[in-house]
Parts: C-alpha cells; sequence; structure tokens
C-alpha cells in the first residue's frame, strides 16, 4: 500500500496558536453527555458495581479454599490479581501486559515546537487509566506549578497501590519531560487513575461523565483460560460493547497482550498456524481499541516511516469470527518512562502496555485538536476510524492479525483533520433501514483514495463455543467505490494470516484503498438486513481527493428522507453540501411556531414528540464562507405512529434449580412454582398512592443446593416501556442465599397515574440481571401496578389468615395481618376499636379494618385465633460453616435450633453413619414436639495432605547365597511406616542382588524406599544395605584361595580366635576384622600358617574375618560370645 498522501505546505502553518481554551470543559462534557441515556450508563453502573461488590467475598472465600493466590507477580515480571471465577469456576486473573514512542507514531509532530505547528501537549485534557495499582501522583513528571496532574480516583475504595505498571503507564501518556527521554505523549495533559477491580463500573460511570479516552494495558492471565476465551466473543467483550454503544464519545484503548511467543490456546483458530488466535476478554470486544506492540520505528525526520518491525511478544489475533484485531499498533518496546519506588524514578520496559498509553496519550491530542478546529469533540467511532484510516500498513499488505491496520501516524490523522472539506472527508453520518447513501468524489490524481466507515455497533451475543465462525457484527453497514462499471470493496480477512478485498461481513470498520486512482468515483453505503435501534450512525472518513477548495452551493437541499418513525421520535437525513451548514426546523401541522436547529451534519434525531401527529418540517443551507442561504426547502411531513407500550424480553432458561417462589407488594401477594423461565404475571395488581411508601418482598425458593441469586424489581413509573429511568428500581439485592429479600420505596412524585404500570422481578444466579436480559439459571415475572393520586384513600380489606395460631394467650397486638395500619373489633360491623394489650381467648373471632389517613375500610376481616404451633424451628445459625477433616470424620456437632413454642434448644439430626470418608453435604433435621420440621445443610469436606512417615529397621544386612544371589523383601527394611489416612503402595528400588553389586572394597548399597498412601502423597528414602557374601560365592571362584584349606576356631570364640591354614605356598599379606555394618576393627599380619588373633575387645555378636593375597580375599564368618 502506499503511504504518500496529499502534503500539507502552507495550511497547518495557520494553526500554530495557543490551544490552552480547547480543553475539555465541563461545559463540553454536559455536551457530550446529553446525547446520552445517563440514567441507563448509570444503571449499568451500579449494575457492574453490584456484581463486582457480591463476587468479591465469594472470590476471595473460595481462592482460600481452592488454595489460590489472590495476587502475584508472575515469572516474566507481570503483576496479576484474582478477579473473579467463571460459570465453569475457572479463576479469572487481570495481568499486565509489561515484558522513542512517540517519534514511532509521529505524535511528536503533534506537541509543541513539532513540525506541524499544532502545538498539541493535552492542556487540560484528561485521560482515564485502570491498572493494577496506582501512580505516584507526586513524582516530578506528573507537576505542574506545584500541582499534580494525577488524580486517583478509587481511594475511599481500594486504598492507595503504588504500582510500578501504572505509573510507568501513566508517565507514557503524560509525563512533562523533566527528564527529555521520559517525556509523554501529551506532556500537559491529566490522569484520572484507577485500579482495575471494578474497572466496567467504574468507566461507566466515569464515561456518563463525559470521558473520551480511558488506557486498559492489562488482560486476563492466559495460562489457566478455557479455549473457548481464546478470540471468543464472551460476555466481557459484549459488556463492554454495551459501554461503547450507549456512550458513543467513549473509547477504550486495550493492550493486545504479551503472548506472541506462547501458546496457551489448546485450539486455535487455524491448527496449521498455532501461532495465532491469542486475544482474550476486552480485547476480542468491537467498539474498542485494540493495540499491538512494534518496536522502534524507522522514521524520516519528516515522519515518513522507512520500516517497523513487530515486537515479538505481541500477541496475534484475530477474532474467531475473523475480525481485525488488534486495530492498531504502537510502540512499546523499550519504552523509558516513569516508577512508582520515588519521586525521581524512571525504568525501561516493554511490552503491549507501553504501546497501548502509547496510542492512548495520542488519540487524546487528536480529541484536543478535533474541538480546537470544530468547537466538538470526536465520537469515538469518529476517533478510532480515523486512527485505522490514517495508519501506516505495516506487516502483510493491507489489515492483518498482527499490526491490524498497521502502524499509527498520528501526525497524518492530525494533518486529515486540519484538511477537513479541503482534500479530505470527515462527515458524521446516520443510516436509516432500506436507505442507500451516495456521494460522489474526485481523486487528486496522485495518493492512493481511500474511503471508510466506522461506527459503533450494539452489542452482539456472546458464546461459550470453541471457535465460532458466527458473525458477532448487529448492524452490517457495507462501502463500495463504483467507477465506469468497475466496483472496488473494502479489505477483509479470510484466514488468520489471509485477506483479500470483498464483502466485509464482520468488522465495525470498512475501508476501500484504490491505488493510482485517477477521476471521479461514486462512493455508495448501504446496509444488509435490519438495523437494530432503527437506524446506525456511522462516520465517513475520504483521503487522496482533489484538494482545490470546495465553493458551497447554496441551494436547498434534496433527497430528504424520514426515517426510524415511532410514536414519539423521528430520524431525518438529506443530501450533504459540501462546505455548507443547514438550518432544520419543524412544527405541528396547523400550528405556526417552528422549533429551530442549526446544524452542521446533514441528519437529525428528533425526540419528544406526540403519537399520532403530523409534523412539518424544512431545510435549507447555509454558506458560511461564501456568507450565503439558501431558501428553506418544500415542507415535509410525516406523522408519528400510535403509541403501543412494549417491553423487551427477559427470561431465565432453565428454573430447575432455583425459582421466584412468592411476591409480595401492598395487597398483592402473588406465590408461584417454577415456571418456563418468563411468566406473564400482569392480571395480578396493586393500587398504590404516589408520594407514598411501600415494602416489596420476594421469596426465592431451591429444589435443592441453595445458590446465591441476586434480585432485581423494577416499575415503570413513566410508562415509556423500559425500566432505566432514575427511580425506577425498586429493589436490588445482590447475590445470596437469603430465603427472603425486601426494599422500602417511594413511589415518585409525576409518575402516571391510573394506569396499568409494568412491575418486572428477576432473579438471576450468582449475578444481578439487567431489565433486558437473558440468562442461564433464574426467572423473571412480570406484573402490574396502578398508581393513584396523593391523598387518596386507597383502603382495601385487610388480607390474612382465616386462622391464626399461637403457642399460648395472645395479646392483640401480636396478630398478624397485612395492612399497613389495622383497627381491631369484636363484632363484624360498628363497635369499638380494641386496645392493643386486648387478651385474645382460643377461638375467639376478632375483626380488622385497614385505616390510612382518615379513611377506614368499609369490610373488616374475620379471624379466628387458636392456640397451637405451626412453626417449624429456626437454626440458631443461620449458615453453617464447612467442616473440613483430614481423612474422615467421626463425629460433628450437632447445630441447634430455637422453636417459637419449645422453651429449649432443638438439637439436629441426620442419617449419615461415622467414619465419613468421603466429602458430602449432611442435612441437620430439626423437629419440634408438635412434628415442625426444618432442615439445614452442612458441607463435609474430607482432605488428605499429609506425606506418610517412613519408620526403618536398624542395621540391615544382606547375605548373599553360595550361588551369589539375595533378595531384599519389605519386612528386612520397614520398620513400621505410617500415614494418617492410611498405606497403599510400598515399593522397594531394587529387590534382587548378585555378584554384579558386591564390592568387597565398599560393601554398602543405596537402595530407594517409597511409600505412596491412599491419596497418592508420597515419601521417599535412601537405604542403606550392607551387603556380605560370607561364603565368598563372588570372591572364590578363581582366585588362589581356590584350593586353600582354612580352619576357623572356636567359633563362637570368647578370647582368642585361631586362624590355621593348610599346607600352602600361599603368602597371606593381611587379615582384617569387620562388624556387620563394614566397620574395620581389627587389621594384622598373620603369623605363618597358624595365627592367634585376640577377640577379646569385642561385643557379642556376628563378625566377618578377610584374608587377603594380592588383588584376592577370602571372608570368613564368626560369632564372639
Amino acid at each position: 500500500m502506499k503511504s504518500n498522501y496529499l502534503k500539507l505546505l502552507m495550511f497547518s502553518l495557520t494553526v500554530s496558536i495557543s490551544l490552552v481554551s480547547f480543553s475539555q470543559t465541563e461545559d463540553q462534557k454536559q455536551r457530550i453527555t446529553s446525547k446520552y441515556n445517563t440514567s441507563l450508563l448509570n444503571q449499568l453502573s451500579i449494575d457492574f458495581g453490584e456484581v463486582f461488590t457480591s463476587q468479591k467475598q465469594s472470590v476471595l472465600d473460595q481462592a482460600k479454599r481452592r488454595n489460590l493466590e489472590i495476587s502475584l507477580t508472575l515469572k516474566d515480571g507481570s503483576y496479576a490479581e484474582l478477579q473473579r471465577f467463571d460459570e465453569k469456576g475457572t479463576p479469572i486473573y487481570y495481568q499486565t501486559y509489561n515484558v522513542d514512542a512517540s517519534r514511532s507514531t509521529r505524535t511528536n509532530h503533534l506537541n509543541i515546537n513539532g513540525s506541524t505547528g499544532f502545538n498539541l501537549d493535552g492542556q487540560d485534557m484528561t485521560a482515564h487509566v485502570w491498572d493494577g495499582g496506582h501512580a505516584r501522583v507526586t513524582h516530578q513528571e506528573y507537576q505542574t506549578s506545584g500541582n499534580s496532574r494525577v488524580t486517583i480516583m478509587d481511594v475511599a475504595s481500594e486504598g492507595l497501590d503504588l504500582n510500578f505498571h501504572a505509573a510507568h503507564v501513566t508517565g507514557t501518556i503524560m509525563a512533562s519531560g523533566v527528564v527529555p527521554n521520559a517525556k509523554g505523549m501529551a506532556p500537559q495533559g491529566k490522569v484520572e487513575g484507577y485500579k482495575w477491580n471494578n474497572d466496567k463500573s467504574e468507566a461507566t460511570a466515569a464515561a456518563a461523565q463525559g470521558m473520551l479516552v480511558s488506557n486498559h494495558s492489562y488482560g486476563f492471565r492466559p495460562d489457566n483460560l478455557p479455549d473457548y476465551y481464546f478470540g471468543g466473543y464472551i460476555g466481557e467483550s459484549r459488556n463492554w460493547d454495551i459501554i461503547h454503544y450507549n456512550a458513543p464519545y467513549y473509547l477504550m484503548v486495550v493492550a493486545a497482550g504479551n503472548d506472541g511467543t506462547s501458546s496457551w490456546n489448546g485450539s486455535p483458530l487455524d491448527p496449521s498456524n498455532p501461532s495465532y488466535d491469542k486475544l482474550t476478554g476486552h480485547s476480542t470486544a468491537k467498539n474498542n481499541l485494540v493495540v499491538a506492540s512494534a518496536n522502534d520505528a524507522n522514521v524520516t525526520d519528516e515522519g515518513e516511516l522507512i520500516s517497523v518491525s513487530i515486537s515479538s511478544f505481541s500477541s496475534q489475533g484475530p477474532t474467531d469470527d475473523l475480525r481485525i484485531k488488534p486495530d492498531i499498533t504502537g510502540n512499546g518496546s523499550g519504552v523509558f518512562s516513569t516508577y512508582a519506588s520515588g519521586d525521581t524514578a524512571y525504568n525501561t520496559i516493554s511490552g503491549t502496555s507501553m504501546a497501548s498509553p502509547n496510542v492512548t496519550g495520542s488519540a487524546l491530542l487528536l480529541q484536543q485538536h478535533a474541538n480546537h478546529l470544530f468547537g466538538n469533540y470526536m465520537r469515538s467511532a469518529t476517533l478510532k476510524g480515523l486512527i485505522l484510516h490514517t495508519a501506516d500498513d505495516a506487516g502483510l499488505e493491507g489489515p492483518d492479525a498482527i499490526f491490524g491496520w498497521g502502524l499509527m501516524n498520528s501526525k497524518r490523522a492530525a494533518e486529515s483533520l486540519s484538511q477537513k472539506d479541503n482534500g479530505v472527508i470527515i462527515n458524521d453520518l446516520s443510516l436509516l433501514p432500506g436507505q442507500t447513501y451516495t456521494l460522489e468524489v474526485e481523486s487528486n490524481d496522485v495518493d492512493a483514495l481511500l474511503a471508510s466507515i466506522s461506527w459503533t455497533d450494539p452489542a452482539g451475543e456472546e458464546t461459550t463455543e470453541v471457535n465460532s465462525d458466527e458473525a458477532r457484527l448487529v448492524n452490517d453497514l457495507d462501502i463500495s467505490l463504483e467507477q465506469t462499471g468497475t466496483e472496488y470493496l473494502p479489505w477483509r480477512l479470510t484466514g488468520v494470516n489471509t485477506n483479500e478485498k470483498g464483502n466485509n461481513t464482520r468488522d465495525p470498520f470498512e475501508r476501500v484503498d484504490i491505488e493510482n486512482a485517477t477521476g471521479t468515483y461514486t462512493i455508495t453505503v448501504t446496509h444488509k438486513g435490519n438495523l437494530t435501534n432503527g437506524q446506525q450512525n456511522f462516520t465517513l472518513i475520504v483521503t487522496g481527493l482533489n484538494s482545490e477548495p470546495i465553493v458551497c452551493e447554496a441551494v436547498p437541499p434534496s433527497g430528504i428522507t424520514v426515517g426510524g418513525i415511532d410514536s414519539e421520535s423521528a430520524s431525518l437525513l438529506w443530501d450533504n453540501a459540501p462546505g455548507g451548514e443547514f438550518d432544520f426546523r419543524y412544527r405541528e401541522e396547523g400550528t405556526t411556531d417552528w422549533i429551530e436547529s442549526s446544524l452542521q451534519t446533514n441528519s437529525i434525531n428528533l425526540e419528544g414528540l406526540t403519537e399520532l401527529t403530523t409534523y412539518e418540517v424544512q431545510i435549507r443551507t447555509q454558506c458560511l464562507t461564501e456568507n450565503t442561504t439558501s431558501d428553506y426547502s418544500e415542507i415535509i411531513t410525516f406523522t408519528t405512529e400510535e403509541f403501543v407500550l412494549e417491553y423487551c424480553n427477559s427470561a431465565g432458561e432453565t428454573t430447575t434449580d432455583e425459582h421466584i417462589a412468592r411476591v409480595r407488594l401492598h395487597t398483592l401477594d402473588n406465590e408461584s412454582g417454577a415456571g418456563s423461565g418468563y411468566t406473564d404475571f400482569t392480571n395480578f395488581s396493586t393500587d398504590l398512592i404516589v408520594a407514598e411508601s411501600y415494602t416489596i418482598t420476594v421469596n426465592p425458593d431451591w429444589s435443592g443446593t441453595i445458590f446465591g441469586e441476586g434480585i432485581n424489581v423494577w416499575i415503570d413509573f413513566n410508562l415509556n416501556g423500559d425500566f432505566t429511568d432514575d427511580g425506577e428500581l425498586v429493589l436490588s439485592s445482590a447475590p445470596s442465599t437469603s430465603p427472603e429479600v425486601s426494599s422500602t420505596f417511594t413511589v415518585p412524585e409525576g409518575s402516571i397515574e391510573g394506569e396499568n404500570l409494568r412491575m418486572r422481578v428477576s432473579m438471576k444466579y450468582n449475578g444481578l440481571p439487567s431489565s433486558c436480559e437473558s440468562f442461564v439459571w433464574g426467572e423473571v415475572e412480570d406484573y402490574s401496578v396502578i398508581l393513584l393520586p396523593a391523598g387518596t384513600c386507597n383502603v382495601l380489606v385487610p388480607e390474612g389468615e382465616a386462622e391464626q395460631d399461637f403457642c399460648s394467650v395472645p395479646l392483640l397486638d401480636e396478630l398478624e395481618v397485612d395492612a399497613a395500619t389495622v383497627v381491631w373489633y369484636t363484632q363484624e360491623s360498628n363497635g369499638t376499636a380494641l386496645a392493643a394489650d386486648y387478651l385474645i381467648s382460643s377461638g375467639e373471632t376478632l375483626y380488622a379494618a385497614s385505616l390510612e389517613g382518615e379513611c377506614e375500610s368499609q369490610d373488616r376481616l374475620s379471624v379466628t385465633v387458636t392456640f397451637g404451633d405451626n412453626e417449624a424451628p429456626v437454626p440458631t445459625q443461620a449458615v453453617l460453616e464447612d467442616v473440613v477433616a483430614q481423612c474422615e470424620v467421626v463425629e460433628l456437632v450437632a447445630p441447634t435450633s430455637e422453636d417459637n413454642c419449645d422453651a429449649a434448644e432443638i438439637q439436629g439430626t441426620m442419617s449419615l453413619e461415622f467414619p465419613i470418608l468421603e466429602s458430602t453435604m449432611v442435612t441437620w433435621e430439626f423437629e419440634d414436639s408438635t412434628g415442625n420440621i426444618s432442615i439445614q445443610t452442612q458441607d463435609i469436606i474430607i482432605e488428605d495432605t499429609q506425606n506418610p512417615e517412613i519408620l526403618l529397621k536398624e542395621n540391615i544386612v544382606l547375605e548373599l547365597d553360595e550361588d551369589g544371589n539375595a533378595t531384599l523383601s519389605l519386612e528386612d527394611v520397614d520398620g513400621g511406616s505410617i500415614d494418617n489416612c492410611g498405606i497403599a503402595t510400598q515399593e522397594l528400588s531394587q529387590v534382587d542382588f548378585n555378584c554384579d553389586d558386591y564390592d568387597p572394597e565398599n560393601e554398602v548399597v543405596d537402595v530407594t524406599y517409597t511409600v505412596i498412601d491412599t491419596n497418592a502423597n508420597q515419601t521417599q528414602v535412601t537405604v542403606s544395605i550392607t551387603l556380605l557374601d560370607p561364603t565368598s560365592a563372588c570372591t572364590l571362584s578363581s582366585n588362589v584361595f581356590e584350593t586353600l584349606k582354612v580352619a576357623l576356631y572356636p567359633n563362637p570364640a570368647q578370647q582368642t580366635l585361631f586362624l590355621e591354614l593348610g599346607n600352602t605356598p600361599l603368602t597371606i599379606d593381611k587379615v582384617t576384622v569387620f562388624d556387620i555394618q563394614g566397620k574395620l576393627l581389627i587389621s594384622l599380619i598373620p603369623n605363618g600358617l597358624n595365627t592367634a588373633i585376640d577377640v577379646s575387645s569385642l561385643s557379642a555378636g556376628n563378625y566377618f574375618l578377610r584374608m587377603s593375597s594380592g588383588k584376592d580375599t577370602m571372608t570368613k564368618r564368626f560369632i564372639k560370645e
């Protein structure tokens, strides 16, 4: 691919002014967030945060039980911290990716005194950093006028946790250059830092406040992940896409990972190319920017790329559905930046962790430049599209799974912004269902003509399938160029290391490249299938165009199209006027007052319309440079649709293990069994009064094991068909095993009165459900609520049991009836209200009336009181601790319970027999004196963590027989070895011995003794065996002693042992005596053929006498008494 673009000559010199006044102000943040559904973002933040909080203690408990480290430093120096366990119990760790950056990406050309004259140093711009810890805010590189430009945002929840990696990342983004080589991309920028533990919740909240760019130089620790995580679009990927879609100005920049030379994926996408398919977690999301790492690039002083190579450690893509990931490459090799060990500490490290902040800081400067030029910031799809569009191609021609779209070229990206409408098109557009967008452009006949579209795509469906090739793209837009019958299509991947130009059905960024372009081309943007959410915003970028100034023609816009019409909104699009802006106005038909807007783009979304109403629309063109204005277009009309209240679907897949058993709110009380996963109970309703407070109670139930359930309840108080507005979440209970959860709420003023409002009750295993979520385990139920005006007498007959049982004579205030306030009588009508201390007789019937304010119900509930007991005992401990034992459990301490009627504690009973040898669950049963029963479970965990203890016999001697053979048995060696849970096997490394094993100079032989217990724990020791040859089977077969007659007497001997040799010319050189352990005790030279040996000093026992003649020996055995 060509890398020569239209060069700027004088134009860039016209913008070299101070940018201090073009930073991200609170007003600009408000302008960004005014386009967001902040209620939805805030609710997402709460949901993510509650999931994190609810899992935190469970993660710590499981890690302790499974003996897993919470945090650790890995062999490559990276830091890892346990975050959670997935649905299959896999521990998920976050891991940092550390193993002349601005020059490689040409960001230095943007800085003050850079070649472009743009003077972009990130003045008052803020990047957000999530990492394994915090930067040192007092470091000299972070200071401006004595104040730190780094703020730690989560000290209250995380404490201060200084971390070298976070410091290095932060410095790479914004170090001021006190030490010149450490200067960051945005040396006057700010950083707000967070620890990574609650990243999704915190990032959602920050996005709702106008955050533009964040850096995440970490990802999943790969060595223990299941294979479907690699390249897979999992829940983590989907969640980040949800955040991006609902905060379209926010861009998450992510390090690709450092597994370029590792292979943790056991099922690579292409088995013949196993070095690919290594991205996991948020790196497989669609809408973020995933960064690979390159070595220092070779570039000219003018910023032209000469050559670049990928860092060997940089993780390769693509995703399983062949999306182009990583997206872009930065410099992460040998980056010098700040450290956390001191205010003047620095270090040089490498990793995609360093490449990511290189890109993050550069992206921040591009946002600053856009705001300077246009008075507003770019949407994240525009920023991402600009970075990918202007990258220097590297590696395979076109995009690939190593470099992505190539090496980031910040200089070219910034210059393209400056050239907007002067040889470069950068337009934010919108596509409606069935619409086709076309634009005719003229190439400059010098540079390659590049045309791209970029969009933030709705979240796709997550998967747990290994190497699923199903496209995760939801809204599939397409771009093509045509000239005289020739169609030019965008790039796409066809394999892990192959690409082509064709129909791209995978990526939310498409680019068409035409080398040697000349003449006029027609750009066409269309879409396949349906458009989720009724339309899709996108950014069109075209470079390589004729740079002659565009002359705006002030004519009324044509091609006005209205789409996406529903009961309260509509979208309009019309033909663009190059170089122009627009005045837009609309009104209800039959009225005279127009609602007017000034627009820079040729589209608008109208909100807050009235159903079944016809509106009139007119648009005119404003040519600001020419100072001319067209007439308004002819009136276009459209009519909104009738409001049809439709709620999103939400359901659980299975209720086999758990379900919603009971829901209570005011007069609504519904008990139900396990349904299909969703049940419509909207025929059940209750009346509530605006501004009054009520308690909602939900009871889960389980068929067996009690699992942790998260429960949310919403009421659509404004009747707009969703549950995302403030105050609509009326109960939120993090996952627990509690049999009942409740919450008190106040009906918001301004809520819709007199209509059936939808109440949604959702219960999800091990997590908090969202209002539109489909999940595996749990259940969803819908009910109705009707609101009455504040001050209304909403009085119904109290509800309660017809009879109530008590252990003893009750007082009136002990009765339980479902009503906020109850007045009691002894007669069905009239009469005098009873006092609270009224003593009730057994069998007496009383009558209850409900009272609210000054209103009392006309009807009364009849309640008959009897004495008795129908309540089961309540366990003293809500949850029993696990019993953890070695080998077996021979006894258990029975838990106790308390009963409403029985005074004494009730001990639990169980049916298991002792000893308990395997891990199991004990069910304790508590029965009171009247037969009421409750149960409680307790886990029994049987372990064996001890190795066997080996005991050996002393002085082990093994004698070879006359044939030179001997056998060693366990009985010869083992002295009573023991194990806490029992010995399974005992093994000797050698049991058979012969002359090959015998050494007369060293008679000790080592044997390995191994003892293995019933749980495979083992102990090994080395046993020393004295191997003897008493018959000289191994020494006399062919030596000089063969015919010698030897007498040794007396045997046994007490004082003197005589050695007598027959008549022989043999010369005996030496006689020695050894004990059975081979210790030399006596050595002498014999006296001829008869020698007396003094053995009186020897202890009683067995001994050996050895005669030596040259190299030959003979050994005899004798006993000392």
